[in-house]
């Protein structure tokens, strides 16, 4: 008996831990190397691999690194566990980072562009208050968009109900999403972003049909 409890968690371990997206995996330069082509096509898988091709090429089209330890399948299930075990007096979620692509700058440093996923301690009636309502604009019923001023960063939330969840999960608890990247051009981002999201929508099946549009930003 007490092999077993031990094997199972084993088990329970390795699984938690191929769902966390920031530990776990090797963190030596051959590993990087060797994950760089299978993790850019991951990227691509959440953000539309032309979008990240014309991104990279877009400040230099240096030998990117990329990063993403999971995949929109395997991102959407801890999302979707997250979710069935939410309740109204849970405050605070944890964030997966889907993707970071590292671009070599010309001088020292890099590029960075980087797209994020958690579930929201806004909800979706906070959006209308006045406080929330001067930086979130809504692009339509289920979906709301944040462009923090002077920051090429932009962050998405949108209603989705998760079946299983909680009944107030869909209103009280929405997918929030975020992108930073370099200073790419607003038709880039929004393309990066809105491909991102749609990807995340379908995975999680999410219930009420969300519609993000291809034209986010202004």
């Amino acid at each position: 008996m007490m092999k077993r409890s031990f094997l199972a968690s084993v088990m329970a371990g390795f699984v938690l831990c191929s769902l966390v997206l920031a530990g776990c995996s090797g963190n030596s330069e051959a590993d990087k190397k060797s994950n760089r082509p299978a993790s850019l096509q991951v990227c691509g898988q959440f953000l539309g691999a032309e979008n990240v091709r014309k991104a990279v090429d877009a400040v230099g089209g240096g030998d990117a690194n990329a990063t993403a330890r999971n995949s929109p399948d395997r991102l959407a299930a801890a999302l979707t566990l997250e979710a069935e075990k939410w309740s109204v007096d849970d405050l605070i979620y944890h964030p997966y980072t889907a993707c970071r692509i590292d671009i070599p700058a010309e001088s020292d440093g890099a590029y960075v562009i980087e797209a994020q996923a958690k579930w929201s301690a806004l909800t979706v009636d906070s959006m209308r208050e006045p406080k929330y309502a001067k930086s979130w604009r809504q692009v339509n019923d289920q979906v709301f968009v944040e462009q923090e001023p002077g920051q090429p960063i932009v962050t998405l939330l949108v209603a989705c109900g998760i079946p299983g969840a909680a009944s107030e999960q869909e209103a009280e608890l929405p997918l929030q999403m975020t992108l930073m990247d370099p200073g790419l051009e607003v038709e880039q981002r929004q393309s990066l972003l809105s491909t991102f999201a749609r990807t995340l929508v379908d995975e999680l099946a999410c219930t009420g049909d969300p519609v993000v549009p291809a034209r986010l930003l202004r």
